[in-house]
């Protein structure tokens, strides 16, 4: 079981041994990164997320032998308070390595609220209409019948464009299924093409942007949409069916491109990286819009303590580097899109209201891997939990009441 110290920041090294198959995925060399959680129990606000109890903390690895999970990595922030942050179980359970601080994982979905923020800024200083029609910006794949004229930025922050979450075939067109603006559909497409137009305004590429506007100011050192030179040793595999890594080849070759290139990193835009791949013989088309690197919906890879550098950023109303005023906030966090009595959506982030609470959440999902962020504007507390199984969410759930005491409607949706 685990072994918590009172201190503000152990690493912890246990053995479990296997006693049956589904074992076999929690095995010698399970690190454990831990701050105590009864330290700051009792000056935790009510409603504040926080760090889980120890006796759940022990009581993980049963959890995680249930659902078949490998591996996790979670991390809490709060206002005045060292980041708490917990590693458990294996990155890969064919090689038995373990989740570490240093674990490079795929945060699927979770790259949408951080380019959000970007587009808000952006709209924030004149550059984006946030109402203005998106094939006015990009005439390339241009939305198509009776309401492709009428989808804005605003309509794909909202999820409310009325296009598919992806396309089915790689030659359809990109068209709405119902008017934009009147009700809910979750869009990756959408966020794709928004990235897009950004990529035509801005005249950088999109890798580019994020990390000179966000990911360097915020110290995220380790996070890409892209790819990292040390990725290989240090990403966290999925694990469900038989594709532990998901879309790796293509980011490879995209990221020695444009290494190898002698151009500037902002040269490479969407149109640039499509031709470099088909010239090369990688690609004998451009890749469709679900499997193209860089790409806000999907290729996000991060580390737990990244991403809660922009969690506590997103939090934080004077933040310069998301540069984000007061009347753009409320915006994001103001319900536009319903998607049921609980959920709706804002400018880029899920709104959760229970318990007489509003939560901003969103969760990601790449099949080996499903993770979950949550933050409490009133306290400024948020946690971040990744994992690398098929069953992920289900011990997500877990962590996350344990860490707010309360149910989530959230994921009786997801």
């Amino acid at each position: 079981m685990l072994e918590l110290s009172g201190t503000l920041l152990v690493e912890v090294r246990i053995t479990i041994m296997p006693t049956i198959n589904r074992r076999a995925f929690l095995v010698t060399g399970v690190c454990a990164t831990v701050i105590s959680a009864a330290r700051y129990a009792a000056a935790e606000p009510a409603k504040a997320i926080h760090p889980p109890s120890e006796a759940f903390l022990k009581g993980l690895p049963d959890l995680m032998e249930l659902a078949t999970l490998p591996g996790l990595a979670m991390a809490v922030i709060r206002p005045g308070q060292p980041l708490w942050q917990f590693n458990l179980g294996l990155a890969n359970a064919k090689t038995k390595s373990p989740v570490t601080p240093d674990s490079l994982f795929p945060g699927c979905s979770l790259g949408k609220p951080i380019f959000a923020t970007l587009a808000l800024r952006l709209a924030q200083d004149g550059i984006l209409d946030l109402d203005r029609p998106l094939n006015s910006y990009l005439k390339d794949d241009m939305l198509t019948g009776e309401w492709g004229e009428q989808a804005t930025p605003r309509h794909v922050l909202s999820h409310t464009t009325g296009l598919p979450n992806w396309r089915e075939q790689d030659d359809q067109e990109l068209t709405p299924t119902f008017q934009p603006g009147t009700r809910f559909n979750y869009s990756g497409e959408g966020f794709f093409h928004l990235e897009r137009v950004v990529e035509h305004i801005v005249g950088s590429g999109f890798e580019a942007l994020m990390q000179e506007r966000v990911f360097k100011p915020l110290g995220m050192n380790s996070t890409t949409y892209l790819w990292l030179s040390d990725a290989d040793n240090r990403l966290v595999a999925g694990h469900r069916g038989s594709e532990p890594f998901y879309n790796r080849d293509l980011a490879i070759d995209t990221f020695k491109i444009i290494q190898g290139s002698g151009e500037s990193p902002s040269f490479w835009t969407y149109e640039q990286i499509s031709s470099a791949l088909i010239n090369k013989s990688i690609r004998k088309t451009a890749p469709p819009p679900n499997e193209f690197v860089p790409n806000v919906a999907f290729s996000l890879l991060t580390t737990i303590s990244d991403y809660t550098r922009f969690l506590n950023a997103l939090l934080d109303p004077n933040n310069s580097v998301l540069g984000l005023s007061t009347v753009t906030r409320v915006r994001m966090e103001t319900p536009i899109s319903r998607v049921n009595s609980a959920l709706s959506w804002g400018l880029g982030i899920g709104l959760e209201q229970t318990e007489g609470q509003t939560y901003l959440w969103q969760w990601g999902d790449n099949g080996g891997w499903k993770n979950f962020i949550l933050a409490h504007p009133p306290t400024r507390t948020a946690m971040a939990v990744f994992t690398n199984g098929g069953n992920g969410q289900h011990v997500n759930e877990r962590i996350v009441r344990a860490a707010t005491g309360i149910e989530h409607p959230a994921f009786l949706w997801i």
